[in-house]
């Protein structure tokens, strides 16, 4: 059995919540579109969807979207469940052969990490595995993957059993999937190609969710993950975590850059301030 994991792409969108979620749920989705297209949808504002993650067909690559603890907009009310994962490919296509196999390598891993039992829930009742179309109207009413317990997907439950079987034999699980944001200075932005909408480009999200990314900042000049990198770059101590929320420690950091700079001092990164710390970080 192949436990290879494929290639880990940073990608981080716009399009999640930071609040926690449960994992006690897996939930597989398929893109209705190429791998590039479907990256390109899901870190576009406007598309109201992503999910932690984009697995290509291949195997060979998967991108991460979404810290893994945090809520992706993928399945509407179950979105706090657990993680989605988007499969390159079509449900028209069928969901078998070398795709699903690629695909529950990635489950089988996930089972292990979460300690997700590798059974079917149907409907999303209880702990374990399902697919959107498992979901129905409480999980935006998709179509997805393959009929509500078909042959496919029986077979594909039964292959994560296999894979999460053998992950957990390893005397450890190999590192993969990140909690965490990335570093914005090594994080890829998204693919210059159009977009290719799922589900007729349907928002993902629940009422009240949070449509603003922690990572953006709510001034123009540039984001808050990047402030903080740069505010460590400049001397900031003891050093902030880059984890792009304006705590209390980012403010304070920010606060005293700007009175070493002779910027004005009010914790507001606007464009004086991103001068100075661009100047001071070159």
């Amino acid at each position: 059995m192949n436990l290879a994991l494929p290639r880990v792409v940073q990608m981080p969108t716009p399009n999640y919540s930071p609040s926690l979620i449960k994992h006690d749920l897996l939930i597989a989705h398929r893109t209705e579109g190429g791998y590039d297209g479907a990256r390109a949808w899901l870190c576009d504002v406007r598309a109201g969807a992503s999910a932690q993650a984009v697995l290509r067909a291949t195997g060979d690559e998967i991108t991460q979207l979404v810290p893994m603890q945090f809520k992706a907009w993928h399945a509407c009310s179950f979105n706090s469940r657990g993680p989605g994962i988007e499969i390159e490919g079509f449900t028209a296509t069928g969901f078998s052969g070398a795709v699903a196999d690629n695909a529950a390598r990635v489950f089988g891993w996930l089972c292990v990490a979460y300690d997700i039992p590798p059974v079917w829930a149907k409907g999303g009742v209880g702990r374990g595995l399902a697919q959107h179309h498992d979901l129905g109207a409480a999980g935006g009413g998709h179509v997805d993957c393959s009929a509500v317990g078909s042959a496919d997907w029986l077979a594909f439950v039964d292959l994560v059993k296999q894979y999460r079987d053998a992950f957990a034999a390893l005397p450890a699980l190999p590192a993969f999937l990140l909690h965490g944001l990335p570093n914005p200075h090594t994080a890829a932005a998204p693919p210059a190609v159009a977009a290719e909408p799922s589900h007729g480009g349907a928002a993902r999200h629940e009422p009240g969710d949070d449509v603003e990314h922690p990572t953006v900042s709510r001034y123009p000049d540039g984001s808050m993950a990047d402030l903080q990198w740069r505010l460590n770059k400049a001397g900031a101590a003891p050093p902030i975590l880059v984890d792009g929320v304006f705590g209390a420690q980012t403010r304070a950091a920010l606060a005293a850059f700007q009175g070493r700079h002779g910027c004005y001092v009010d914790c507001v990164p606007g464009p004086q301030t991103w001068r100075a710390l661009r100047e001071a970080t070159a």
